[in-house]
């Protein structure tokens, strides 16, 4: 497994996990003890999703655009080249 292969899976189980907790929010919206873990978890993603966009480009169009350049196309796709 690549760098960036383990990057792209480590976002992928942030995001799970994120998700599944914002789920469980939406029933349990005054348990503090899970809305803190959703909010580190979520700084987090937020910090690792921002490494792999430094080192190997956007994973999101919305992330793509510079103040000189839209970058979006200049790098492979996160999925290329993964078999």
């Amino acid at each position: 497994m690549t760098e960036q292969q383990a990057y792209l899976q480590e976002l992928m189980a942030l995001d799970f996990k994120l998700y599944d907790l914002h789920l469980y929010l939406n029933t349990h919206p005054f348990d503090g003890e899970i809305l803190e873990i959703y909010q580190d978890l979520a700084k987090e993603a937020k910090s690792t999703r921002e490494k792999y966009e430094a080192m190997y480009g956007p994973l999101k169009c919305e992330n793509a655009a510079t103040d000189c350049e839209w970058t979006w196309i200049k790098n492979p796709w996160p999925w290329e080249g993964m078999v």
